[in-house]
């Protein structure tokens, strides 16, 4: 079982040296009550989607309204063990790791917004899932949003958070900021391979929860050797989310949008300059959570989802 080296937690170290942002990151995982992920027995698979191999997982009565979960990165379709067992009790859960990220098959190609997108609507049409709530942070949401934007989506609502596509002052850390810009930054970070991204995240992005080591293995298992195609994605991310959101106010899908209130990748106003573009939407801030606030309040994103589903999207 793969764990983070000493390698990558000194690597990690030196990416918050040049975050002034950790500072404040610092205090609030001091001051935080903090826990380890639970082991949940996520059942995945691969399947050919979209024309590559994707890995899924599907769980829950098949009779009832159904949820698409789309993974995050550094991460996988793993990230949502703490409100997997929550969501897969009142609803159809289909989780996808992303293609080029999680451990579904992917190329430099695949790393725009755009093309997530355009491949998610393949990925849907062959599974032949409609009236779809899904459910996309990170990387996930610039390609739900994406793909809302698409004629003859399969949409009954959105549930989205913690990436670009915002209008108005985007306000990114430090060190995204860099890698959108510089071309070395990214080659550098290609260089020293998936183990550090994954190490700084798990603390930049984390006020509350804990990787718990079968994610630790199953993220470093998916992302090694791919770095220099993943990292890809932060070639001119300003670019990418800025043609993003000179559309969503043309997203008339009811749109729940959450972020937590100590994201220091992707700061909270992001959330606010959303919710007032987007014209049918609802915003929720969780309180005590990071970039990474579906794990740090997982019970209040399972909660979230399912007021938003049984409810909430018919009132916006």
């Amino acid at each position: 079982m793969k764990k983070l080296s000493v390698y990558d937690r000194a690597n990690a170290a030196t990416f918050r040296a040049i975050s002034p942002e950790w500072r404040r990151i610092r205090r609030a995982r001091k001051a935080a009550t903090t826990f380890v992920n639970p082991e949940v027995d996520i059942p995945t698979e691969f399947r050919t989607l979209a024309g590559r191999k994707i890995r899924l997982a599907q769980a829950g009565p098949s009779d009832a309204p159904t949820v698409v979960l789309l993974s995050p990165f550094p991460e996988s379709i793993l990230s949502f063990v703490g409100s997997w067992e929550a969501l897969t009790e009142s609803f159809r859960v289909t989780a996808i790791d992303l293609p080029g990220f999680g451990a579904s098959e992917g190329a430099r190609d695949d790393m725009t917004p755009a093309a997530q997108g355009d491949l998610l609507g393949k990925i849907l049409d062959d599974l032949d899932l409609t009236d779809i709530h899904l459910v996309g942070p990170d990387v996930g949401m610039a390609a739900a949003l994406s793909y809302a934007l698409t004629p003859n989506h399969r949409l009954a609502s959105l549930v989205v958070g913690h990436s670009v596509g915002a209008p108005g002052p985007l306000k990114l850390a430090t060190l995204i900021n860099l890698m959108s810009r510089l071309g070395f930054l990214r080659v550098n970070t290609a260089l020293l391979g998936a183990g550090p991204l994954i190490a700084f995240t798990s603390t930049f992005g984390a006020i509350r929860h804990r990787y718990n080591p079968t994610q630790v293995d199953d993220f470093k298992n998916a992302y090694s050797g791919r770095a220099f195609e993943v990292i890809h994605w932060f070639a001119d991310l300003r670019g990418s989310g800025e043609a993003i959101a000179r559309r969503v106010g043309e997203i008339d899908v009811p749109t729940q949008i959450f972020w937590g209130e100590l994201d220091a990748l992707f700061d909270v106003s992001n959330a606010h300059h959303l919710h007032d573009a987007m014209p049918n939407s609802a915003l929720q801030i969780f309180p005590d959570a990071g970039h990474l606030s579906w794990s740090d309040q997982p019970e209040m994103f399972a909660a979230m989802i399912t007021d938003w589903i049984r409810e909430g999207h018919r009132k916006t």
